[in-house]
């Protein structure tokens, strides 16, 4: 991928770096670094300037020597807009191999990006440590570099900092000196594999390691600020767990020295896969075990897995470009999955991953949706591609492809891929090819339909007048119909199981025309389509195969009751099935069991919320009391010994559900009675129980638990606790109360890492949404500046999509025209059409619901 000679957002080719030898020297008092490097660059063709990449920074000193000696001394010009430098020399340089030298400064930003500063409070005050975050493309803010991941190179990087400090790079010391009277040392550490830019890290600060463990040949480490060191044995236990498996199933050995992970207070995203040197935000990395629920257990091992899967996939092996972010980031998914149900397989995380897939099939309905890979030619499009469809949509039709070629073949496909292009680049093509090696089969013609087009099929069942034959057609399905969807095809790997007299079929098929016919030995009695899950796509059944595959409900199994109802949920959003056989239809699922299947029913009624008038709201509390109460009171609030962790979690889902959108009194307070015994005697409650209960007294709170929430978010003991509390805040239904939430999102008492997310659930509270809107509005010069560079501002305007009254809609609409804003690649688009889908359901099911509600429901 040969970027033309006048892009503006690619590199020339002429000049590339090989090895870098760079010194840092952070200021944390001053905010500021020094540097100096020393690049091995090859030189392809004469030039008399070499054009790379920086930002934000000074670059005081270029020269340039050949490798006879001869020394160039030259004048760099920064380009601001492009991010770019240009270094002129006096004479052309020929081809060869030269040793480029420069000095810079810079400065250690607040925007959580480049090299940038974290804070955190102390009792002796605070402190300041300092962090990189690089990936896309923002290493340029810490030393002059070729910035796109085809320039892999060498890097030795030296860090000088005050001897007190900790100092951490992606791979072991190679020696500390100890700079005589100045109280600080230069740590060298060994050169890196041949890797991108954007993996290169370095962590400096006040900071504690875990004691090492080996696996295998690799050291690993969790480190964290101080005293809270104790809060990393968990993470160490998935990331041995995980690096062990991954070495075994790739067939490739841990490509670094030595493994460390380390968690940074202040942090955008979740993690970021530095090769030997993991950072991720606190969350996601410490934890207590014996007080953490289990969804907060079950986020640190999919991060932690999903970091480490990078150190192949993604670190050994890179995209050529950044329109390959899914070969990262898909596979990492995917992995993840493997290595945690290797893990701890009764979480079940596959049947689990049904509710990310789910996330990825809501936004890959919109008519605004992207293809998983698709052209990119600025970075800021690229970081808008860290979505649910480069994440979840990736990881499952990799999935389906894993399913449809068998699990075995479709490793040996991996292994062949990682082993041909370790230490380089690869394209989509050099995935196929070898998986097509290891199969025997063009896996092209399969998958390409998936990866390079947006959208799914809609994949109807039914029977033909025999009733000896399953009917299956596709179409394009879409939330937003235009016309346009009958001429698109897919090739869909289908697991087909039919109930016929004396048992059941199983067929498997690749549906690849726009119908197809699928007989059966003997009169079909039910069908079910997609057995098992794996595919990415919905299923609409003809009406008499719906009622008879609910009937059979409690013979299907977890993930096939969970297709079943999202995807009604689905077709009820997209007009495709009455609203109130829906809603019938949630009544056969009182008696589930299963904490996914709960999970489209509660968001199910969660969006109904958002879409009805005000007044309706006690009927649909009726309603959801109605659908959950039998559970929540089969379940109770105590959990049994021989309970699994998803049962756990599943009450809480429920008592949270119930007490909050239920609006239920009496759980509100026995919650109260369990929230302040869990207070008197440690461990009273069961750990996932606790967050629903503190969720649930805000809801029903007032200004005492306001304020005591807020002092339990300042002192949290854990990553976790502090979390719970914090996002507790929007949930309280006052006026006065949510407007002291939003100033916290602009006054310093909020992490700049967290104020986006607390926004936007503030946005999407029925109680402050208008609100909170009004206070986006008219603070939107300062979110920009406050909120993490890139991707904070992205992430509070998903928020916009539970604005879901035509007239906010109007009002967001004419915002985001008026004032010019773009988000990176189509996601304003997307939050908008969002915005669109809910407001034309309300328009159109609006007197359904009324009328509904009315007749079955009386207000308490």
């Amino acid at each position: 991928m040969n970027p033309g000679p006048a892009d503006p957002f690619r590199l020339p080719r002429t000049v590339s770096p090989e090895r870098y030898e760079i010194r840092l020297e952070p200021d944390l008092e001053r905010l500021t670094f020094t540097g100096e490097e020393m690049v091995t660059v090859t030189v392809r063709e004469r030039v008399t300037e070499v054009v790379l990449n920086a930002a934000e920074l000074q670059i005081q000193q270029v020269s340039i020597r050949s490798a006879t000696g001869a020394t160039l001394k030259g004048e760099a010009t920064l380009e601001e807009a492009g991010e770019r430098a240009r270094l002129i020399f006096p004479e052309p340089l020929a081809p060869g191999t030269w040793r480029l030298s420069l000095a810079f400064t810079g400065i250690l930003n607040d925007r959580l990006h480049g090299f940038y500063r974290s804070t955190y409070k102390t009792p002796e005050g605070e402190k300041i440590l300092a962090a990189t975050q690089f990936e896309a493309t923002d290493a340029r803010r810490a030393f002059p570099c070729w910035d796109e991941p085809a320039f892999k190179a060498v890097f030795q990087v030296t860090l000088v900092a005050p001897e007190r400090l900790q100092v951490v790079s992606n791979t072991p010391v190679a020696s500390e000196q100890a700079i005589v009277g100045t109280g600080r040392k230069a740590v060298t550490f060994a050169p890196t594999i041949k890797m991108s830019t954007y993996l290169l890290a370095f962590v400096v600060g006040e900071l504690e390691a875990s004691e090492p463990i080996m696996v295998g040949l690799t050291p690993l480490r969790i480190w964290s600020i101080p005293g809270k060191t104790h809060l990393t044995a968990f993470a160490r236990e998935i990331a041995a767990s995980s690096l062990a498996f991954f070495e075994q199933y790739y067939g490739l050995p841990y490509p670094g020295e030595k493994l460390d992970l380390l968690a940074i207070p202040d942090f955008a995203a979740g993690a970021m896969e530095n090769l030997g040197a993991i950072t991720f935000r606190e969350t996601a990395l410490l934890v207590d075990a014996g007080a953490a629920s289990h969804a907060e257990l079950e986020r640190v091992a999919d991060v932690v897995a999903h970091e480490i899967a990078h150190m192949w996939f993604g670190d050994l092996v890179t995209m050529a470009w950044w329109n390959g972010i899914w070969l990262n980031e898909a596979f990492a998914t995917f992995m993840e999955m493997l290595a945690v149900d290797a893990w701890k397989p009764a979480w079940e995380r596959w049947v689990t991953f049904g509710v990310s897939r789910a996330a990825a099939l809501a936004l890959d309905g919109l008519r605004s949706t992207r293809p998983i890979e698709l052209e990119v030619r600025a970075p800021k499009d690229a970081e808008a591609m860290f979505d649910s469809l480069t994440y979840e949509k990736g990881a499952s039709v990799l999935r389906m492809l894993e399913q449809y070629l068998g699990p075995e073949v479709f490793r040996r496909g991996v292994r062949g891929y990682l082993a041909e292009h370790q230490y380089a680049n690869a394209e989509t093509t050099d995935l196929w090819k070898a998986l097509g090696a290891a199969a025997n089969r063009p896996i092209p013609q399969v998958m390409d339909g998936w990866i390079f087009r947006g959208g799914y099929p809609l994949v109807s069942a039914g029977v033909d007048e025999s009733r000896r034959a399953v009917v299956l057609s596709q179409k394009r399905f879409s939330y937003l119909t235009d016309g346009g969807e009958e001429a698109e095809l897919w090739q869909i790997p289908i697991a087909l199981r039919v109930g016929v007299r004396g048992g059941a079929v199983i067929k498997t098929l690749l549906l690849a025309g726009a119908e197809e016919r699928v007989e059966v030995p003997g009169p079909v009695e039910w069908v079910l389509v997609n057995a098992g899950g794996p595919g990415f796509y919905r299923v609409h059944y003809a009406p008499d195969l719906l009622r008879k595959l609910t009937r059979r409900l409690p013979q299907l199994a977890a993930i096939d009751r969970f297709n079943l109802i999202n995807d009604a949920w689905a077709a009820t959003v997209a007009g495709l099935m009455p609203l109130r056989d829906y809603l019938e239809l949630t009544t056969q699922f009182r008696a589930e069991t299963d904490r996914n299947v709960w999970a489209v029913l509660i968001g199910s009624f969660a969006y109904l919320n958002r879409v009805i008038r005000p007044e309706l709201r006690p009927k649909l509390e009726a309603l959801v009391r109605d659908r959950l109460g039998p559970a929540v009171e089969r379940l109770g609030f105590v959990s049994e010994p021989e309970e699994s962790d998803l049962v756990r979690q599943l009450r809480a889902d429920l008592v949270r559900t119930i007490g909050t959108l239920g609006n239920d009194a009496e759980l509100q307070a026995e919650a109260r009675r369990l929230y302040q015994h869990s207070l008197e005697e440690a461990g009273a409650v069961d750990p996932s129980l606790l967050p629903a209960l503190i969720a649930v007294l805000a809801h029903a709170g007032g200004e005492p638990e306001y304020d005591e929430f807020v002092q339990r978010f300042k002192t949290g003991k854990t990553p976790q606790e502090e979390q719970r509390y914090l996002y507790a805040l929007a949930g309280f239904r006052r006026a006065e109360l949510l407007g002291r939430t939003l100033e916290k999102t602009i006054n310093g008492e909020v992490r700049a890492q967290d104020a986006p997310f607390l926004t936007r659930a503030l946005l999407v509270s029925v109680y402050a949404r208008e609100a909170a809107w009004e206070f986006v509005k008219g603070n939107w010069a300062t979110l920009e500046r406050q909120y993490p560079a890139k991707s904070g501002i992205r992430r509070m305007c998903e928020g916009i999509t539970a604005l879901a009254t035509p007239e906010l809609e109007a009002d967001v609409r004419e915002f985001f025209t008026s004032r010019q804003i773009t988000l990176g690649g189509k996601t304003l688009e997307q939050y908008l059409e969002q915005l669109r889908v809910a407001v034309v359901f309300r328009e159109r099911e609006g007197p359904g619901i009324e009328t509904f509600l009315a007749r079955r429901f009386l207000t308490r």
